[in-house]
């Protein structure tokens, strides 16, 4: 279990070093008399080596003539053949003769696949301990808030045309880098309004097809806009209590899928509010039930970052590569096609 932590560690950290270095990156094990790199060092240049020693990754001067491995341009020590790969003097006979040896099945993942790797690698532990928290016990603000929901049903609609039109408007700018974040922006303004949730989803497929290379960070921050949005509502929801929503979002609580959604969250605690906020549905009841189950703001604003950003980065993903599947979403092909036509503008 020790060697296989360590070893996702220098995995982890390998990963890093091909983000953040610019020399070619190699690896040697076992014997150490070969170097495997996806795209070989130049003959007379660094190069970033990462061997399975205690030493790990290395940044090395490699000398194609002799086949030596130089721990400075001067070449005045030299890393030795053989299983420690240890610094010794470059005149000894296992300071030469170091091969090349070219790798494909450990090729690099590009930059956002390994950003995205390395994501959820490091959500792994956060996930298992948010998943290992015992689901709350029914509380009294619950039981009493089942108790009131019939009492506050109501349907009040709002054109969304005007709306609509406005954010459509918008779409000559998808292409500028700071349109994610009007995206994210009308994200978390809708929070408050729902009456943008066609505007805002043009504007999200809009900023993905405006820069599709970049279609991880406009996830996140779409993300990040509903993380926010969802914070400002629970701040409010404790200081003015759960009879704000009663009063401003009476067509929330008349949807007959929100009782099954607080019922779910309440029988699988932090579990059951990652699931729901995975789905393309508002986050009220997440927010609600995070408000009168007692939880921390950092725990229930974490939760809903987590389940927006797989939700945003498998939309983005499916916006690009299989458009026809964002049904799934409940995304009408009508709002896709707004989307690409200001794309093709």
């Amino acid at each position: 279990r020790t060697h296989t932590t360590q070893l996702a560690g220098h995995m982890i950290h390998l990963s890093l070093v091909a983000l953040l270095s610019s020399p070619p990156v190699c690896f040697t094990a076992h014997e150490k008399t070969t170097l495997y790199c996806e795209v070989p060092p130049s003959a007379d240049g660094p190069v970033t080596v990462f061997d399975d020693s205690a030493v790990g990754t290395r940044t090395l001067h490699w000398r194609a003539g002799s086949g030596k491995l130089c721990t400075s341009k001067w070449c005045s020590s030299c890393i030795q053949r053989g299983a420690d790969a240890r610094a010794g003097s470059c005149r000894s006979a296992t300071a030469s003769g170091w091969t090349l040896a070219q790798s494909r099945s450990n090729s690099l993942l590009r930059k956002p696949a390994a950003l995205l790797l390395g994501g959820a690698v490091l959500s792994l532990p956060v996930m298992a301990l948010l998943l290992s928290m015992p689901a709350a016990a029914p509380s009294v603000a619950v039981a009493r808030y089942f108790a009131k929901l019939e009492a506050v049903r109501a349907t009040p609609t709002l054109a969304q045309g005007p709306v609509l039109r406005a954010a459509v408007a918008l779409l000559q700018f998808a292409g500028a880098w700071w349109f994610p974040l009007v995206a994210a922006l009308g994200t978390a303004v809708n929070l408050f309004t729902l009456v943008l949730t066609a505007a805002t989803v043009v504007l999200y497929l809009a900023a993905v097809l405006g820069r599709p290379s970049r279609w991880v960070s406009t996830a996140l921050a779409n993300a990040v806009g509903a993380a926010a949005g969802s914070y400002a509502l629970l701040l409010l929801l404790r200081s003015h209590g759960e009879s704000l929503l009663a009063d401003r979002f009476g067509a929330v609580l008349a949807n007959p899928s929100f009782d099954k959604l607080m019922s779910a969250m309440q029988a699988h605690g932090a579990a059951g509010m990652l699931g729901v906020s995975c789905l393309p549905l508002i986050l009220h009841p997440v927010v609600l039930f995070g408000y009168v189950s007692g939880r921390s703001d950092a725990e229930v604003i974490g939760l809903i970052l987590a389940g927006r950003t797989i939700k945003y980065l498998l939309m983005a993903w499916l916006t690009k590569n299989a458009p026809g599947a964002l049904r799934f979403f409940g995304i009408k092909g009508a709002l896709f096609d707004l989307a690409a036509k200001a794309k093709a503008a």
